[in-house]
Formats: C-alpha cells, structure tokens, sequence
C-alpha cells in the first residue's frame, strides 16, 4: 500500500497540470533516490507477501497466474530503479524491465482474476484484481505514449488504487492453516 501510495503521488504534478490547469513541482523526481528506492522496496515486499498470502489458496493454473503477477511486479519494482538521477548512465537500460514487468505483471493479474471470480479464493472483493488488470492494460498499453495525457492519467491512478485495494485485502486476510506432516503451520496474511 505504501508503494501504491507513492505510485499515485509520483505522478502528482502532472495530474494537477492537465485536470485542474495548475502547475506544481514534481513531488517525487529522480533526485529523490532513498523515497525511490522506498518504493520499490515496499513493492517488492508487497509483491513477496503477496505470493505467500495467496499461493497456498490456489492450485496449479492460479499459482501460475500469481507467478507472473508477483515476477512481474518484482521486474516493475527493480526497473523503476533506472529513474533516480546519481545512478551511472548505463542504469537506465534498466527501464526495459518496467516494460517486460508490466507485460507480465498485468497478464499475471489478468489470469489470476479470472480465476479469483470462478473461485474466490480473496476473502473481499473478488473482482478487484481482475478490476486492477483491466485498468493498467488499457492505461500502459492502449494510452500511453511519448506524451503523458489524461486518459492515459486516469487509468494510472485506478491502476494504482486497485494495487493499493490488493494490498489491503491481503492485509484483511484471516490466516490458513495447513497440515504438514501432522503438524499444523499458520499462514499468516497480515
């Protein structure tokens, strides 16, 4: 949720510039490495939590869809890395992982969606990945371009607000417990 809660901020200055026509500094840019890498780095325990917290309630087709979801997402966080200025200037080849990430992490999304609406397997809100899917692919892949335009901000901002939504259904999960070998283990989702 945190890194959500950044997703949304990042892009702050220019949400404000093309829906209410007022100019504003950029509150986060590269100079800002350490809230970068804060970020990234809530992203990625996130997307590890995440993976724990649901794989266990899935089977086969649903830990597949989750694997490219969560490997995805950990691709998106890493690349994300390639924006913080002090780094050497080879490191922005780095950004070509945001956009294998986003490829995988949205196909992910999408395939664990679906299968989350034919057998729930989050306890709120079943439709939210399926939900946040659908609003990072028309955001990422049908608007966005050279130029950053309202609808293309739109989709963003529901896409940030859907993985904002994920983070806090696996915050509200109750555990599960599993037998291993006669003794029982807790997964605990918060």
């Amino acid at each position: 949720m945190v890194g959500s809660l950044l997703f949304l901020v990042n892009k702050l200055n220019e949400m404000s510039r093309l829906f209410f026509s007022y100019r504003m500094a950029d509150v986060i840019s590269g100079q800002y490495g350490a809230l970068i890498v804060l970020g990234q780095v809530a992203y990625l325990l996130g997307y590890v939590a995440f993976w724990y917290v649901y794989a266990v309630r899935v089977g086969r087709w649903g830990k597949n869809g989750l694997r490219l979801f969560c490997l995805g997402g950990v691709l998106v966080a890493v690349g994300h890395l390639s924006f913080i200025a002090a780094l050497p200037p080879f490191a922005e080849y780095l950004f070509a992982l945001v956009l294998l990430g986003m490829l995988l992490l949205v196909g992910g999304l999408i395939w664990f969606g679906i299968l989350n609406l034919r057998q729930p397997v989050m306890s709120h809100w079943p439709w939210l990945p399926l939900a946040t899917a659908v609003m990072g692919f028309i955001g990422f892949f049908l608007f966005s371009g050279e130029e950053i335009t309202a609808v293309f901000l739109f989709f963003r901002t529901l896409f940030a607000l859907g993985l904002m939504g994920l983070g806090l259904t696996m915050w509200l999960e109750k555990p599960v417990y599993l037998s291993d070998g006669g003794m029982n283990s807790a997964v605990n989702a918060s």
